[in-house]
Formats: structure tokens, C-alpha cells, sequence
């Protein structure tokens, strides 16, 4: 009868350690954290993208509109 108890003690010990260390909601809030940090990261890099192509064809339209084409708006050199 008490290796009866003490297989069940073992058991229920065991499984008690299993629910204890199992991590599935710290596991889910880290990807979490991770795809808020990369949707950031995504969104710094395309604004600053976006600035300089932005930049880049206000530049490019302002030179085609002067007729000639000033000095500032040579192909820069090597």
C-alpha cells in the first residue's frame, strides 16, 4: 500500500514539475516584443527611405523644370 502512495506522490510530483516549467505564455509575449520591435524598426527604415527618395525626385523634378539646366544639377562625378 505506501508504494502505492509514493508512485502516486511520484507522479503527481512530476507533473506539477511539468506544469511549472512549461514557459508557453513568457515564449508567446517575447515574439510578441520581438515583431512590435521589428514592425518599428520596418517602419523608422522606410520613413527615412521615403524621405530620401522624396528628396531625391524633388531635386531631379526641379533641375528637368529649368531650362537650361543650372550647375547644381550635373551628374555627380566620380
Amino acid at each position: 500500500m505506501l508504494t502505492y502512495f509514493s508512485a502516486r506522490l511520484v507522479y503527481a510530483r512530476a507533473r506539477l514539475g511539468e506544469l511549472l516549467a512549461r514557459q508557453d505564455g513568457v515564449t508567446a509575449v517575447e515574439y510578441a516584443l520581438m515583431v512590435a520591435i521589428i514592425a518599428l524598426l520596418l517602419v523608422g527604415g522606410l520613413f527615412a527611405l521615403f524621405n530620401t527618395v522624396s528628396t531625391t525626385y524633388s531635386d531631379v523634378g526641379d533641375c528637368i523644370a529649368t531650362e537650361p539646366a543650372p550647375q547644381d544639377c550635373s551628374p555627380p562625378g566620380p
